[in-house]
């Protein structure tokens, strides 16, 4: 019996019994339960007729409060898209992104030389040969044969080369039952004991610290929702609205930067708090309100609509020091100001409100420092400190194909399941790298594949992969025993140990290996 989790859990949650929904989510995902009929249903379950049709009736039920629900949500998002159009209607919006696939093979190709000589010779000997071999591999070939003098290859040594190397591919895939998974586990989890605890400076950048070593793969594996450190890679369309150079141009690209980064009040302001008077005084620094791209009057507006509050100033046209009384909303109300003055308790509530207050840029970017140019193509990029790729992605003159992000569930969020998985490896081959170790891309593409296979990111741990295990034993072996144990005897739940861990403690072989062969001996009739 291999029981859907997920299943059983929705089955259990609509208030079905578990040794009932225990049966139903035999191999079965919801989308096959809810369309069954009570008969199925009564023979599937074991049960009478009546209490059939009333697992029939709940199931059915959910479906349509969905369907009410989702009419409700759907209406409710009509009303709420005219009212926004009606106040929004001059802010314009970015339009879908075509796919150019010349593009998109330079990029997945951009560090394979395509025009070398060898590469195309090899290129050639393997379809004539009819043998399969990616871009890379190739490429590596060229890169072996360049480090051995080689220059140029006759048709006959061009034919040796890719047979070998065929050869080789082919002896370096899997046996049929072999234990990948627990080759896997070692193959990292030793590595993983020379690991240090340590952050490194970011692309040599000073101020952009991003978590390494053992911590950063901790992250990975448990697929936290928030890494420690959030970093993004931001780059650049060619040109901006106006056809103008942008990626190249640095002072065009400090001022997206600028326009990304979170400015708070106290980036572009000194607060002093007055508690004998009961008001706040900020006092504008004009040089960073040059570099924030602002002006005064810019932030006394902000300031009167986020806080609803009237703001004083020293200036109308260009205020240099703003006054802010709390319960003060209009210019009127200060003459009743004597006889009802604010409280300590209020004054303290909107200091900090103050302090928080977001005047300018993107949440969760809290740096944007420019990089660059690239030796080659003198193109700048945008590193940060905070990540989010959805809102990032929506913004002016950035190239949503080439942005990137170490943060793993805003990717799964914004790109799906399958840019996840591939975040995934890419994350902890660089960690492994950074370290200085050496292992095979292969066993980061088996954890990959585990913590996606079913639609979202799951931690290895009881809250993911190993509290989901099909077997009753592997889910009690590694934490909470007895309420596995106790739950499953309750229920009367079977392990049909196919796994590693449950074998083993039973004390039998395991099916995998030489394990999955069974060896019989007929003697001849004498």
């Amino acid at each position: 019996m291999v029981v859907k989790s997920a299943t059983k859990k929705k089955l259990m949650d609509l208030g079905i019994e578990e040794e009932y929904a225990h049966k139903l989510a035999d191999d079965k995902k919801w989308d096959d339960v809810k369309v069954l009929t009570s008969s199925q249903i009564a023979q599937i379950c074991g049960t009478d007729s009546g209490t059939a049709t009333k697992i029939f009736e709940v199931m059915a039920g959910s479906s349509k409060a969905a369907q009410r629900a989702a009419a409700r949500i759907d209406k409710t998002l009509l009303r709420r898209k005219a009212a926004r159009r009606s106040r929004s209607s001059k802010r314009a919006t970015l339009p879908i992104q075509s796919y150019d696939s010349e593009s998109k093979m330079f990029q997945i190709l951009r560090d394979v030389d395509v025009e070398s000589e060898l590469y195309s010779q090899l290129t050639d000997a393997a379809v004539k040969l009819n043998v399969q071999m990616s871009p890379r591999i190739t490429n590596d070939l060229v890169n072996a044969l360049i480090a051995r003098g080689e220059t140029k290859l006759t048709p006959a040594k061009a034919k040796k080369v890719i047979t070998s190397a065929n050869i080789h591919l082919k002896g370096s895939r899997v046996d049929p039952h072999e234990a990948v998974g627990i080759t896997t586990a070692q193959s990292i989890g030793e590595p993983g004991t020379q690991m240090t605890m340590r952050t490194f400076h970011y692309a040599g950048v000073a101020t952009v610290n991003v978590t390494q070593g053992l911590p950063r793969i901790i992250e990975i594996v448990d697929a936290r929702k928030v890494p420690k450190t959030p970093t993004m890679r931001i780059y650049l369309d060619e040109n901006n609205a106006k056809g103008k150079p942008l990626r190249t141009n640095q002072k065009l690209v400090q001022e997206i930067a600028a326009g990304l980064e979170t400015t708070t009040t106290r980036d572009i302001a000194n607060i002093d708090v007055d508690i004998t008077q009961r008001h706040i005084i900020l006092s504008l620094n004009n040089a960073n309100l040059r570099v924030k791209k602002m002006n005064g009057a810019e932030v006394r507006d902000k300031l009167s609509r986020a806080l609803r509050l009237f703001v004083q100033a020293d200036n109308d046209d260009k205020p240099k020091t703003l006054k802010i009384i709390p319960g003060v909303a209009k210019e009127e109300e200060l003459a009743t100001l004597a006889s009802d003055p604010p409280t300590y308790t209020a004054l303290l509530q909107l200091e900090e409100k103050i302090k928080k207050l977001r005047l300018k840029g993107l949440p969760d970017i809290m740096r944007a420092n420019v990089q660059g140019p690239n030796a080659e193509t003198g193109e700048y990029y945008i590193s940060t400190i905070g990540s989010n790729l959805s809102k990032v992605s929506e913004y002016a003159g950035v190239d949503r194909s080439r942005t990137y992000t170490n943060n793993i569930t805003e990717i799964h969020d914004y790109l799906g399941i399958e840019a996840a998985r591939q975040a995934i490896i890419n994350e902890m081959l660089l960690t492994l790298e950074g370290a200085g170790l050496d292992v095979d891309v292969r066993h980061l593409l088996m954890v990959a594949d585990v913590m996606t296979s079913e639609g979202e990111v799951r931690a290895i741990g009881r809250h993911g992969v190993s509290g989901t295990k099909h077997s009753i034993l592997a889910r009690s072996a590694f934490e909470v025993t007895v309420t596995h144990l106790l739950r499953a005897g309750i229920i009367g739940e079977r392990d049909e140990l196919r796994g590693v861990t449950e074998n083993i403690i039973v004390g039998q072989p395991v099916a995998l290996g030489t394990g999955s062969v069974d060896l019989f001996y007929i003697p001849e009739d004498a």
